[in-house]
């Protein structure tokens, strides 16, 4: 088999630099750069160590865009272990596949951009979702926006008219070809799917009532473990800060949750009562989007983009991690919370609950009050010790589950 593998779905996409759809893509990379040379190089920056073919049958090929961020030890471990490495900006994914023989592709993130329509014996992809059908659209994203650009693409997605006449007809295609291929015989094209969650299997199967009949396999979506490494901003105390995550995406819904502690805030000292209590929201590149609209300013912390290793000690050092989310596939955040024992409070919507199960509180993502709610819930010291001991409960279920489903994935995009 040859088989390319799509590195672009793990490089920035949008206005962020990491998401969760690349953190993916990564795991399964290396994975399949275990299963192909019978050990895994290291993938948090350690030079890669040339192991010798284990499965002949296998050879490894990977398409990057050398204009984005690509993680260095990937490049590394490409290089190290003589893994082609193809640049789409000097030839086309189509070019590649043609010029090398490629049977398999594989993509940890489906792509609707037109130059990765290609023709391939076995087309394989990890379809994430629907987010871009399923999604209600809101002028408070446009605002949410930093660049001319994200403005540009806030102001049109989710639209009604978009879904219509883009997103849908291109999904439409996708799954036809998908549908086709169950009647191709064993020479025929092939599209094969495989989904993180069972919420994202229905939703694929609710849009597109043509693949009712289509096994889609639901492997969940497996995460890096990085050691906690790093330091807490300046003026800003472990266990007392509630942490939000990917601050600049406005489908994560974090300023609803920074009003929310906003209020919280307010509501104390009009009480004349103590408070000490911050919210550090990390990815937030657009500060003046959420100052905005807060009174107490100077109990926000807005970071930048921040390092795997030092997210990790943001995580285990909160109080309380809020995860309001609109949409998700699968999930990560709260599992990395979860891991050190740190209660949830997060969105009751999507794959979430599926995920977290009973381990965190839920709230209604689109009402402010109700995420207050779950703030003060959170600060009763009998409900906050309840879900400190639910959460590394719930993660140990889910990251053994990971595992297993990881090597599941792998044989799938290898047949096997």
């Amino acid at each position: 088999m040859n088989l390319l593998f799509n590195l672009v779905a793990v490089q920035p996409i949008h206005s962020a630099k990491f998401h969760g759809g690349g953190s993916y893509g990564e795991v399964i990379f290396w994975a399949l750069v275990k299963r192909l040379y019978g050990k895994l190089a290291e993938p948090v920056g350690e030079p890669a160590e040339l192991a010798e073919v284990a499965d002949a049958s296998l050879s490894l090929f990977c398409a990057y865009d050398s204009r984005k961020y690509l993680d260095p030890a990937i490049l590394d471990a490409c290089k190290t272990q003589n893994i082609p490495l193809f640049d789409i900006s000097e030839k086309t994914p189509q070019q590649i596949i043609d010029e090398n023989q490629i049977d398999t592709f594989y993509t940890p993130l489906y792509s609707l951009e037109k130059k990765w329509a290609i023709d391939v014996k076995d087309f394989v992809f990890t379809w994430h979702g629907v987010r871009a059908l399923e999604m209600q659209y809101s002028w408070a994203g446009v605002g949410f926006a930093k660049k001319l650009g994200q403005k540009f693409e806030a102001l049109v997605r989710y639209r009604e008219s978009w879904k219509k006449y883009f997103y849908k007809p291109k999904y439409q295609d996708l799954a036809r070809r998908m549908a086709e291929s169950l009647t191709s015989g064993p020479e025929g094209r092939k599209v094969r799917t495989i989904t993180v969650s069972e919420h994202s299997r229905a939703s694929i199967k609710a849009f597109f009532p043509e693949l009712m009949d289509l096994e889609i396999p639901v492997f969940y979506s497996p995460m890096t473990e990085y050691e906690p490494e790093g330091f807490l901003p300046p003026g800003v105390a472990a266990k007392k800060y509630f942490l939000l995550t990917s601050g600049a995406r406005w489908e994560k819904n974090n300023l609803r949750a920074a009003r929310a502690f906003d209020e919280l805030v307010g509501m104390y000292e009009s009480q004349g009562k103590s408070f000490d209590y911050k919210m550090v929201i990390t990815g937030a590149t657009n500060a003046r989007a959420y100052l905005r609209h807060l009174k107490h300013k100077d109990r926000f912390v807005l970071l930048g983009y921040v390092e795997s290793k030092e997210l990790e000690f943001l995580h285990k050092n909160a109080y309380a991690f809020v995860f309001p989310s609109l949409n998700e596939g699968f999930g990560y955040p709260p599992v990395q919370s979860m891991r050190y024992g740190v209660p949830v409070a997060a969105s009751g919507t999507t794959s979430i609950p599926e995920v977290c199960g009973d381990a965190v509180l839920y709230f209604d993502p689109y009402s402010v009050s109700e995420i207050k709610n779950r703030l003060v819930q959170l600060l009763d010291a009998r409900i906050y010790a309840d879900f400190a001991q639910r959460a590394p409960k719930r993660y140990a279920q889910v990251h053994a589950r990971q595992a297993e489903d990881l090597e599941k994935a792998v044989d799938f995009i290898l047949k096997r």
